[in-house]
């Protein structure tokens, strides 16, 4: 048995749509019509279908576009790495702080985020139990927990300033990786180190109590890949080895 060319095939689609043509020109054409009737019907006829295949197409195209850039938003949102993420239940999952880079690493700093921006303060989790295990009172974490305070940063280069504005209010300038900075809250006076995430998408902030308390807070703040969250994790370390609860605070940029 030889096989079917596929020319045969061509030529059978060609029939079926001329025979699909001559179907439906006859419901517009009407009995008696001259030649000349006839063939600008099916000049109207054709040219009909062109426009809805052609629409069809760019229909079909679209859809597929809108498919595609759904697909790369959901897989942006399921990657962010900033902020805590929710189980299946429904409940917050912290995820830890990444670590620092060392000082080697940190020379090749040219592709780590630019931290620069003005970012309110638009959700708290477990705030208030940082500020229990450290002692605060009840009052005074009651106000902390419902303040909405605005952070904003400079970062040129190595050279990072943090203003904090609010019921705690702050102003320090650091130099990434460099020397010690001294820093206070309220009574409690702290020495602090600033180093960057190895993941390079924000710093770390170990604060050394050496006045009014002990231990150590550890500050990360995580830019979103969008530049538009600040998430910001704080953790107390005692010198007895107790840990307060982590904190976790979503900052939304303003400016």
């Amino acid at each position: 048995m030889k096989a079917r060319s596929s020319g045969g095939g061509a030529g059978d689609g060609t029939v079926v749509g001329l025979l699909l043509v001559s179907i439906s020109a006859s419901f517009f054409v009407p009995h008696g019509a001259s030649v000349s009737d006839i063939a600008r019907t099916l000049h109207v006829l054709i040219e009909r279908i062109y426009v809805v295949s052609v629409l069809g197409y760019l229909s079909v195209l679209f859809y597929k576009q809108h498919r595609q850039s759904s697909r790369i938003k959901l897989d942006a949102e399921l990657h962010e790495r900033d902020g805590p993420r929710v189980a299946d239940d429904g409940s917050y999952v912290v995820v830890s702080p990444p670590e620092s880079l060392n000082a080697d690493e940190e020379e090749e700093d040219g592709d780590i985020v630019n931290l620069t921006g003005t970012f309110k303060l638009a959700k708290n989790i477990d705030f208030d139990k940082f500020l229990e295990a450290q002692g605060i009172g009840w009052a005074l974490r009651s106000a902390a927990n419902k303040a909405r305070p605005v952070h904003k940063i400079t970062h040129r280069g190595r050279t990072l300033r943090i203003q904090i504005t609010g019921i705690i209010t702050g102003d320090t300038t650091y130099q990434i990786g460099g020397p010690p900075v001294t820093s206070q809250i309220r009574d409690r006076v702290f020495s602090d180190t600033v180093q960057y995430l190895a993941s390079r998408d924000g710093i770390r902030v170990q604060k050394k109590c050496v006045s009014g308390g002990d231990g150590k807070i550890f500050v990360v703040r995580q830019l979103s890949r969008c530049g538009s969250e600040l998430t910001m994790r704080s953790k107390c370390v005692f010198e007895d080895g107790r840990e307060s609860a982590e904190a976790v605070q979503t900052f939304e940029r303003i400016s």
